[in-house]
This record gives structure tokens, C-alpha cells and sequence, in this order.
């Protein structure tokens, strides 16, 4: 905690790392600052020695709010994956020099989770020794990847690879843009930026047009697949190891999404404490507004599932680097569970703080709705999340496929992968673990209703399926008939996942720290089962891991944890050790001194820094004065 403090004191010593001015920049603006602060950043890392781990956290406490962000999270780490050694030495120290710059572009105008149907060719041909890159038509083009518009020189290009008159499915393929001399596109190259957006407007993102572009045969990224000069395809790994990349994507929008629903936990919170508002006796002081129950059940879900994202992250960053590790020897076992894991995760972090971050806004009152509360702009910076590097219908579906083969296995009495092993229990044994109020308590007790209802909707579903197809329907309709029950489903498995991590978490730290601290964690722990419950308890009651009873014991449980949880909840957002700068909100800060920080916001307005307006002149003042208003 020390070395990351020192790093922050660094940081923000920098003029240019201080965010109050930022509201009133225009979009050209905010692009030019993000790539000037990702110069300073470097310049920081080179003079203060930092590892690659300090630069990583530096990039958090801005925000993100730097340049080519996807240079470093997509386009390095995609050449280290699906390259070649040989390919790894000509690219790399290109890349981490900075010397080229980056993009990762899969998703078409037409085309996003869909990758099998992506249009983009990549043609062999082989009296040139090239492959010869096209958008055909309209809905082709790249659409979407970060820092394609304005910055990256070089991209990664997923196309079908066409040789002779086969198809050989997705491959990728290094493209250069733009000129290194003078970053003007390249022949045969149409790219530009796709527009402003709700938010995260300080980055680039682009459309890119291939009409014929040649580029040499060894420039296809090669590790799992190859072209040899005379036209034969072999392949040395399967295609499913160019998922590794998108993999890592979705495990680093888990982190954001906990990196988001942290800055508007701490916002609400602290806010809430500042606030006064009424009272519930007669002439009595007004009251904190943390201290309503109503105020507290609005907030507390956000800060409960900042720590359960937190403790999912860092459980699946285990598992993907022992996944990666085996992949990188050429062996993909346990591709297919990770994939199944975080796209399901990816889609419920996302829409776990996408919700959680309005109400975060709406508990700020009126004054949440200012740009300078931040909790609005962050919720905008959070909403592309749910599409992004897949849509989340699509991602809870491909979870549920993933389920749906577990739960063959287990019925076939075969082994499963270890997140789903609770498929191999008979469910039919089941006896809920709560059979009076006090049992509500027991954290373990709460996982085991989890387990049982997430066994439920996946056994529900996989009965249903095939139900369907023994009375004479073909595959693709049976599965489009059961979609919604298939992303319950998922869902189910997907918060069974955060709940078991938070449990199994708070267990470990039950050994190493104070009885205190165990305590306060156990708590928020046993709200976010509690909570959990209570928010789709149609589904709890319907897959019988609960009953009528028990969900009364529950409700009663979930409430009086709220003011279990009170007495720690500015602490418990205090220990996200959040600079002020990091999350640039009036509301939020440190001082508590919200009113006076949201004054010297509106100072700092840009319509505040004169006192006449252009439009007194222009059409208030012949109004004001009685005159004929000249024609407008």
C-alpha cells in the first residue's frame, strides 16, 4: 500500500494529472490530453523505475484517462499470444518502445459477438507471396476498436483466410495504417474516427476499410496456424487459441467494472454522511442521510458488490494465468472453461454495476445529476460494458452453452471442471440449510441455497431442451425456444460464482487478520447472500432452494444487516485507498467538504468566466429594454 501511495503522490504532483479542469474540454481537447498524459505517464515510469505492475496501477488511479489504453491491453498482449517467436521479436520491442502503435480490430459495422460471420478476407496469393485484405462491402468494415480513428499505426486484423476457393475461418494478420513518416493512411486504406459517444470520449474509436490491401505472407500471426509459400494451411494449435486474447479482455473488464462501482460506492457514501436532510422526531437535528434505512438500502448492494468483484477478480486472474500458462505450451484443456467462466462473469459484472451505479446517482438527490458529482459520468463510461468485446445476451449464452455441457458430463457420470462440480450432486437430496431465523447468519448456509438454485435453472433448462427435441424439434429451435431460461441460467451460475468467492475469500482473511476486520468483512459478505435472495427471490422460491418461510427469515435478515454494515461504511470505502483525483468527484472527497468543493466546480465553469453572456447582446438586451427585436 505504501509503494502505490508513493506512486500517487508522484502522479498528482503533475499539473497535468489534475483532473478539475476537464469538464469543460471539447472532444478534440480531451483526445489531446489522454495522449499528452500517456507521454507524461511513461516519462514517469522511465524516471522513477517503475515495474510494470506500478505502471498498471498508475494507469488506474487516472481513471483510464490516457491514450491507446487497447495498445497496451489488446494489441501487445494479442501479439504475444497468437505470434510466433520470430513474429514476438520484430513486434514487440516495436510496440513497448511505442515506436508502433496499436489496435485490436475484430468487430465489423455488421458484425460483433458473431466472429464465425465476420466478412473481412484476407486472400492468399501466391504469385506475390501476400495476402490480399478487403472490407466487400459496407457492413465489413471495422467498426469500433479504440485508438483506430486518430492513433495506431499498425492493426490486428481478424479476417477469414481465403486460399484458392477455401475457407479457412478467423485468422489474424498484422496491418500497417498509416505511414510511420507522416501517419497518413496507407494506400488502399479508408480509417477515420466513428464519432462522439456518451461517454469515454477522449478515445479514438475507428472505422477502417480494406479495399485490396497486401501485405506480406508473414505478416498472419502464426502461432496456432500458418500459410506456407506454395498455399498450404497447417494448422499447430486450434482456433480456439485466438480466443486467448479476447479471453483476457473480458477478465480486465471484470476489473473495470470493480474499478467503476468503487469510485460510485465511495461517492454515494461519503455523500451520505456529509448530507443532511429532515428528521424523524419533531424539532429534532436533521439526520445524516446515511442514516435513513431507505438511503442505506439503496447504497449498501453497491459497496457489497465492490468487494465481491473484487474478490471474483482476483480468484479468476489465478485461474487465467494457470490457463494461459498451458495454453502458451500448446495445451487449450482448460481454454474452454475459462471462456465459459468469464463471458458469463463479463456479462453480469457489467450489468451488476450498470445498475448499481444509477441508483449510486439517484441516492446523491438533485445534486447527482451534476456533471461535477462524477457518479453520472461514470455511469456512462460504464455503459458501453454491456456491448463491449460482446454483447451480454450473447456472452450469458455462451456461459450456458458451457453449462450445458458440464451438466452432461455430470449426468453421464463423468468428470467436470472444478466451477461446476456442484452439477454432480443429486439435487434431488437437497434440504435447505436455513430452518430458522438465526441460520440466515451462516454465510455457508446462504452459498448452499446459491448452489442449489443455480443446479436448479441449469438441470430446468437441460430437461426442457431436451424435452423438445425427443418431441421432434430441430436443434436450432429448440435452443431459440429456451434462450431466456438458458440466460437465467447463466446468470444463476454467474452469481453463485461471486458469492462463493466472497465466502471462500473472507474465510482465508478469517485466518491472517483481526477478529475485527473478519468481522466487518463477514458482514458485508453475508449482505451481499442476503441481498442476493431477497432481489430475484422468484427465482429462489421457484427452483425450491427456498421456501415462503425461510424467504421471510431472509428479508428480515437483509434489513437488519443494514444497520449492522452503518458503523463501517465510510471505512469500508476509505480502505479502497482512492485518491481524490483518481475518482474527481465534489461529492466524494476525502474532507467531506462537499458543498464548498461542488461551489468551486461551479467557479470553474466556462459559461461563469464572464458575466455577460454573447447571447445578452445577441437577443436578451433589445427583450430586456422593450425594443423591436431585430430579425432573427
Amino acid at each position: 500500500m505504501q509503494k502505490t501511495f508513493k506512486n500517487e503522490k508522484i502522479l498528482f504532483a503533475e499539473p497535468l494529472f489534475q483532473c478539475d479542469g476537464l469538464a469543460g474540454f471539447t472532444r478534440s481537447e480531451l483526445y489531446e490530453n489522454a495522449i499528452h498524459r500517456t507521454l507524461r505517464i511513461n516519462q514517469l515510469k522511465k524516471e522513477h523505475n517503475w515495474t510494470q505492475e506500478d505502471f498498471d496501477i498508475a494507469i488506474r488511479c487516472l481513471n483510464y484517462e490516457v491514450g491507446f489504453v487497447i495498445h497496451l491491453s489488446m494489441f501487445i498482449p494479442a501479439i504475444e499470444r497468437l505470434a510466433t517467436d520470430d513474429q514476438k521479436a520484430k513486434w514487440l520491442p516495436l510496440a513497448e518502445s511505442y515506436r508502433i502503435l496499436g489496435t485490436y480490430a475484430q468487430t465489423e459495422l455488421g458484425h460483433g459477438t458473431n466472429l464465425m460471420a465476420l466478412e473481412t478476407t484476407a486472400t492468399f496469393d501466391p504469385r506475390t507471396d501476400e495476402f490480399v485484405l478487403r472490407t466487400p462491402q459496407l457492413s465489413s468494415m471495422k467498426w469500433w476498436p479504440g485508438s483506430l480513428g486518430k492513433t495506431a499505426t499498425h492493426a490486428i486484423v481478424l479476417a477469414q483466410l481465403i486460399i484458392g476457393n477455401k475457407n479457412y475461418g478467423m485468422n489474424p494478420f498484422m496491418v500497417q495504417l498509416r505511414s510511420l513518416e507522416d501517419h497518413m493512411p496507407l494506400p488502399g486504406i479508408i480509417v477515420g474516427d466513428i464519432g462522439a459517444k456518451l461517454g469515454a470520449n477522449s478515445n479514438d474509436n475507428g472505422f477502417l476499410i480494406l479495399n485490396d490491401v497486401r501485405i506480406p505472407r508473414e505478416n498472419m500471426l502464426a502461432r496456432n496456424s500458418k500459410v506456407t509459400k506454395d498455399g498450404r494451411y497447417i494448422q499447430t494449435s486450434t482456433n480456439k487459441a485466438n480466443y486467448a486474447t479476447m479471453v483476457l479482455v473480458r477478465l480486465s473488464i471484470i476489473r473495470w467494472a470493480e474499478d467503476t462501482i468503487k469510485n460510485g460506492s465511495l461517492i454515494a457514501i461519503r455523500y451520505s454522511a456529509v448530507r443532511r436532510q429532515s428528521s424523524l422526531q419533531a424539532g429534532g437535528p436533521e439526520m445524516q442521510v446515511l442514516d435513513y434505512q431507505t438511503q442505506q438500502y439503496k447504497i449498501f448492494p453497491s459497496l457489497a458488490a465492490s468487494y465481491a468483484l473484487f474478490f471474483t477478480y482476483e480468484a479468476m486472474m489465478k485461474e487465467y494465468e494457470i490457463a494461459y500458462a498451458q495454453i502458451m505450451r500448446g495445451n487449450n484443456q482448460l481454454l474452454g472453461q475459462i471462456h465459459g467462466q468469464l463471458s458469463g462473469l463479463k456479462a453480469f459484472a457489467s450489468d451488476l454495476v450498470t445498475y448499481e451505479l444509477e441508483m449510486c446517482r439517484r441516492s446523491c438527490g438533485g445534486h447527482g445529476y451534476l456533471k461535477a458529482s462524477v457518479v453520472g459520468e461514470t455511469l456512462l463510461h460504464t455503459l458501453p460494458l454491456v456491448t463491449v468485446e460482446g454483447d451480454n445476451t450473447v456472452m450469458y449464452l455462451q456461459c450456458a452453452r458451457y453449462l450445458l455441457k458440464q451438466i452432461a458430463k455430470a449426468l453421464a457420470g463423468q468428470d467436470v471442471d472444478e466451477p461446476t462440480s456442484y452439477l454432480k450432486k443429486d439435487i434431488l437430496s437437497y434440504t435447505c440449510p436455513v430452518q430458522k431465523g438465526e441460520h440466515c447468519t451462516n454465510p455457508n448456509y446462504l452459498l448452499k441455497i446459491y448452489t442449489q438454485r443455480a443446479h436448479s435453472a441449469i438441470a430446468s433448462v437441460a430437461r426442457q431442451l431436451q424435452f423438445d427435441l425427443e418431441s421432434g424439434k430441430d436443434q436450432s429451435s429448440a435452443f431459440n425456444n429456451n434462450l431466456v431460461s438458458l440466460v437465467q441460467a447463466a446468470k444463476a451460475h454467474c452469481q453463485l460464482c461471486l458469492m462463493k468467492n466472497f465466502v471462500e475469500s473472507v474465510s482465508a482473511l478469517e485466518r491472517t487478520c483481526s477478529e475485527n476486520l473478519a468481522s466487518v468483512l463477514r458482514q458485508l459478505c453475508l449482505y451481499f447472500g442476503l441481498h442476493g435472495i431477497v432481489t430475484a427471490s422468484g427465482e429462489f422460491l421457484e427452483s425450491e432452494a427456498i421456501g415462503l418461510q425461510q424467504l421471510e427469515w431472509i428479508k428480515a435478515e437483509e434489513l437488519k444487516s443494514l444497520a449492522a454494515i452503518r458503523p463501517n461504511a465510510v471505512a469500508l470505502v476509505d480502505a479502497f485507498d482512492l485518491h481524490d483525483q483518481t475518482v474527481m468527484s465534489a461529492l466524494g472527497r476525502y474532507d467531506g467538504n462537499a458543498y464548498q468543493h461542488l461551489f468551486e466546480a461551479a467557479k470553474r465553469e466556462p459559461m461563469n468566466q464572464t458575466q455577460v453572456p454573447p447571447a445578452y447582446y445577441k437577443y436578451l438586451r433589445d427583450l430586456i429594454k422593450g425594443q423591436p427585436l431585430a430579425k432573427l
